[in-house]
């Protein structure tokens, strides 16, 4: 394997990334690391200018999106026009009360936490801009990073099950197999995300010729190579990722058969059988859920942070409470009889916090993410070919973390949502050739300063 230093410093910041990035507010300490590095490789690859223009992800408008709903959540309102916004009601009277006239405030609640909700992002930016430059790795060297943390996560995973040992983090889901993350269902989360990824890359460098007498066996070798990714997200015992696997492996299966056709009744009737299914199956009570029914511990269950949630976004629409703010305002919402020693970091659903917090921003950055998804993945998908394996599999991963976002809180960990970004360059990565150097990664003279990436 010949690595530049600069591929071996994105590599292994990937590789850090998902070893300590796996939790939220239980890694404050490794992910401060990550930050700080993350700020660095920022910071070199802007200093490197990576030349060529060949990985164009499309992403400007969401960048740009992102970048003004930041911007406005530190905008300095005047007493006159956030007393009018909801939600600051009570705000207003805790000033009076306390015969303070009423001073300027910022429209996030809390500047501070919302300027460590953004630092929070970082990791993620840096991989975007890495893997996008001149000097990145393969598509191919980035997943046999990513293989080798899964693979090695689901051997800690099974002593975490059957031993009791090896836990990364002191607040975790014991009893269940979480790798090096602190949460089970994101480490399921990692699990669905490897699958595609893994599978896509090897379906891309082996050979599939149909006249090949070893060409029964790739099937078996495939099952064999996701099998301990399989027994992975069933060792975290989430629901949710147990339940997005038979789509998955739906999604594997297409990949391996490029020569299937999926016309639109196919789709439709997947589509309904899936959004239909899955509702009543969770309702039914044939699966026990804290969706539809309370959990063990009172207060803290997925329907109550709905409920509570979406009783929270009525109150703050259309603007929102500002980036990292929920932790502070659920309390207001539950039900003080119930409230206990556990506490709520995150609405488990990273889709409607993002719209408590950010309002209708917040809701037109999702829909411009999930056009660019639609559209990139309708474009992959229906002028299927061999060569676009590996992108077609990175969308098979993005549209895994927005599925399992609905319910739980991914996106909220460095790991995952750092994967998101490289997801979404290698699907608009150009294809590679099995053993040939990607030509994004052509050498300029030395000295020769080149230009940004195009978005």
């Amino acid at each position: 394997m010949n690595l530049s230093l600069g591929q071996g410093a994105i590599l292994t910041y990937l590789a850090a990334v998902l070893l300590l990035g796996g939790a939220s507010a239980a890694g404050f300490g490794a992910n401060g690391l990550l930050e700080i590095a993350g700020a660095g490789l920022m910071a070199w690859t802007w200093w490197k200018r990576p030349g060529t223009a060949a990985t164009r992800t499309g992403l400007r408008l969401f960048l740009a999106a992102l970048a003004l709903i930041a911007a406005i959540q530190f905008l300095p309102l005047p007493p006159a026009l956030w007393t009018l916004m909801p939600g600051r009601a009570a705000i207003a009277s805790g000033f009076e009360l306390a015969r303070m006239p009423l001073p300027w405030l910022t429209l996030s609640l809390d500047p501070w936490s919302t300027l460590q909700s953004l630092v929070w992002w970082i990791p993620a930016l840096a991989l975007f801009m890495a893997m996008r430059s001149s000097h990145a790795p393969s598509t191919r060297h980035a997943v046999w990073v990513i293989g080798a943390v899964a693979y090695a996560s689901v051997l800690m995973a099974g002593l975490q099950v059957y031993q009791n040992t090896g836990y990364a983090y002191t607040v975790t889901n014991r009893g269940n197999g979480v790798g090096a993350f602190s949460n089970s269902n994101h480490f399921g989360t990692f699990m669905l995300m490897a699958i595609a990824l893994i599978a896509a890359q090897w379906l891309h460098d082996s050979r599939d010729n149909g006249a090949d007498k070893k060409a029964l066996a790739r099937p078996l070798q495939l099952s064999a190579l996701l099998a301990p990714l399989v027994i992975g997200v069933f060792l975290s015992n989430s629901l949710a990722c147990i339940l997005l696997l038979i789509p998955m492996i739906c999604g594997v299966y297409l990949l391996a058969r490029p020569e299937l056709t999926l016309r639109w009744p196919w789709l439709l009737a997947g589509g309904l059988l899936f959004s239909v299914g899955l509702p009543w199956l969770l309702a039914s009570g044939l699966v026990a859920n804290d969706l539809m029914n309370t959990s063990a511990t009172a207060g803290i269950s997925r329907g109550e942070f709905l409920r509570n949630g979406l009783r929270i976004l009525a109150d703050f629409a259309p603007f929102g409470s500002g980036l990292g703010t929920f932790r502070e305002l659920y309390p207001w919402y539950e039900d003080h009889a119930q409230v206990g020693t556990t506490y709520a970091n995150h609405a488990h659903n990273d889709l409607l916090e993002l719209l408590i917090e950010t309002g209708v921003f917040g809701l037109v950055l999702i829909l411009v993410f999930a056009r660019w998804l639609a559209s990139t993945a309708w474009s992959l998908w229906r002028g299927f070919r061999r060569e676009h394996r590996v992108a077609l599999g990175s969308t098979l991963a993005i549209a895994a973390v927005m599925a399992h976002s609905l319910v739980d809180y991914p996106l909220r960990t460095a790991a995952i949502s750092s994967l998101i970004a490289l997801c979404c360059v290698v699907a608009r990565r150009p294809a590679e050739v099995p053993g040939a150097k990607p030509h994004w990664a052509a050498e300029t003279g030395a000295g020769k300063r080149e230009e940004m990436l195009q978005i």
